[in-house]
């Protein structure tokens, strides 16, 4: 095997590499997406509960709660794929 063809396989075994990266980076921020537009739908229903303080008070509190846990499993799940601060 030349000099030539080691390079050649080199390059495209790093090009595999590099696919299967970015593949698993855009799945992460997919997956990602999914969970925040959930969220969105959440913090969407808890506002209309806000409206109706009267009569929904407690059941906004329970989504208040619900929402938070939602942003804390999002981060979770989100910070391998965002770049660090």
């Amino acid at each position: 095997m030349s000099q030539k063809d080691i390079v050649i396989v080199i390059l495209v075994l790093a090009l595999i590499v590099l696919a299967g990266f970015t593949y698993y980076l855009y799945s992460g921020a997919m997956e990602c997406e999914v969970v925040a537009t959930g969220l969105g739908t959440r913090l969407v229903e808890c506002g209309a509960g806000v409206v109706q303080l009267q009569a929904g008070l407690d059941e906004c509190m329970a989504g208040v709660a619900q929402c938070q846990e939602a942003l804390i499993t999002l981060q979770e799940m989100c910070a391998p794929f965002l770049p660090a601060e």
